[in-house]
């Protein structure tokens, strides 16, 4: 069931759609503490606003993570009693530690840091980020990467159908804007998630979501431990459980720097093909047809 909802929020257009998702019948290491928090004073004569998190997974971001924090900074701050942003440092090999440090002076936001000791790739980063983000006791707990390849103003159009009592929301990016390989495996999991698992979402694994707190921290409790794909088991248990998602268009631009695939899955050899992205995914199609077997024996914790 797909329904056009209209948005209360601040001039927002309305595009987004109450989807119900519901299925069809028939890392590795210790956690490191944060490394740094920088903290802002409240403003006393906003307490009836939210207390909003940011989830920002990031990993050699330096050319870009300094003008999207700020963006982000500048369209949810006015909209929050407390605003936090919790960026994880995936082990980065550049200057990403000193852009954030950087950082300091020109937030209205707190800014969280933690930086891994080592590298343990998007899926851990993302759920340490998540968690982290529960502990500063926030209302509402939204989740973008760190490259920057979403505006300031769509983390907005999130947070506003959350106070318009969505429980959850979800982006679809529009007019994508990267390399064909992912826009390839975008169109694949698509099918794979409708196939797999019974669910229907236009874009399951889209790194640009928010969460009630309390629905959140009751989804994270039901995942593997230091998964590879989170956010994409988190739209299909919320169908499992029979919770209703909005799905909002978002655009998408370019990432912030000087490639447009960053370092993660860039081709390192002639081949266009990123070998790297391949051997992912194929470790994250084993682990979620473990997933999958679980959910149907009726085994996976929660008796989803």
């Amino acid at each position: 069931m797909i329904s056009t909802r209209a948005s209360s929020g601040i001039g927002i257009p309305s595009t987004a759609a109450t989807v119900a998702v519901g299925p069809r019948r028939r890392a590795r290491g210790p956690v490191p503490e944060p490394t740094s928090t920088i903290r802002r004073p409240v403003d006393s004569e906003a307490q009836s606003k939210p207390r909003v998190a940011v989830a920002i997974p990031a990993y050699n971001e330096a050319e870009g993570i300094e003008e999207f924090l700020l963006e982000i900074d500048a369209a949810l701050a006015p909209m929050s009693s407390e605003l936090v942003l919790v960026v994880v440092d995936d082990a980065s090999t550049d200057s990403t530690p000193a852009a954030l440090a950087a950082l300091e002076s020109r937030l209205t936001a707190t800014l969280e840091t933690i930086r891994s000791p080592v590298n343990r790739g998007h899926g851990p980063s993302v759920l340490q980020a998540y968690r982290r983000a529960l502990e500063h006791k926030a209302d509402f707990v939204l989740q973008v990467d760190g490259d920057g390849e979403f505006h300031g103003s769509d983390l907005r159009r999130v947070l506003v159908l959350l106070l318009d009592q969505a429980h959850a929301a979800c982006g679809v990016r529009r007019f994508r804007q990267d390399p064909w390989f992912r826009m390839a495996m975008t169109r694949l999991l698509r099918l794979y998630v409708r196939g797999g698992f019974g669910v229907r979402a236009r874009d399951p694994n889209c790194p640009l979501r928010g969460y009630e707190s309390a629905l959140l921290a009751e989804q994270l409790a039901l995942l593997p431990p230091a998964c590879l794909i989170p956010n994409l088991y988190l739209t299909v248990i919320a169908a499992r459980r029979g919770a209703a998602l909005v799905e909002v268009d978002v655009s998408h631009r370019v990432r912030r720097g000087r490639s447009p695939s960053g370092s993660s899955w860039r081709s390192r050899g002639p081949s266009p093909i990123p070998w790297r992205l391949v051997r992912f995914s194929i470790a994250a199609l084993a682990e979620s047809a473990s997933l999958r077997a679980g959910l149907k024996a009726g085994r996976h914790r929660g008796r989803l």
